[in-house]
């Protein structure tokens, strides 16, 4: 199977505190991974500097046949990765001015009212629906239903 995306040699540090020491991964088309470590190894900070959500100090991203400077890729580029590319948070982060459905889409290339009524059926029966709201993350979208798609 070819590489299909390919990190290598990140480097990030905080404060003078170096995070990420020359980390690297090669996934294959089709391959499922995880990264398993200790609180505060650095798992997290390895995945945004991946999709830009964090600068790498150095390093480079191979995705999808496109090599990327971790540290100096331009904004074309950037968006470039996050169009093919998805993060989900840790901590449930939602727009509180926005509803479920404006949240989840909000990455997407068409709008929520593009969305139609099975796709949103759909959603309001998702675990991303019953997970935020057991976590409290989301309880300002799920208190009105009407208005919010619930």
């Amino acid at each position: 199977m070819s590489v299909f995306l390919e990190a290598k040699d990140v480097v990030k540090s905080f404060d003078g505190v170096e995070i990420l020491k020359g980390i690297g991964v090669s996934v294959s088309q089709g391959d499922v991974v995880a990264i398993l470590g200790p609180s505060g190894s650095g798992k997290t900070t390895f995945l945004r500097c991946l999709n830009f959500l964090e600068r790498a100090d150095s390093g480079t991203l191979t995705f999808d046949g496109i090599t990327y400077d971790l540290h100096n890729a331009t904004k074309k580029e950037v968006t470039a990765v996050r169009k093919k590319t998805a993060f989900v948070f840790q901590n449930y982060n939602l727009f509180l001015n926005k509803t479920v459905l404006e949240n989840v889409t909000q990455g997407l290339k068409r709008s929520a009212a593009s969305w139609n009524e099975r796709q949103a059926g759909q959603l309001s029966q998702s675990a991303l629906r019953r997970t935020a709201a057991a976590r409290g993350h989301c309880q300002r979208a799920c208190q009105q239903p009407r208005d919010h798609l619930f």
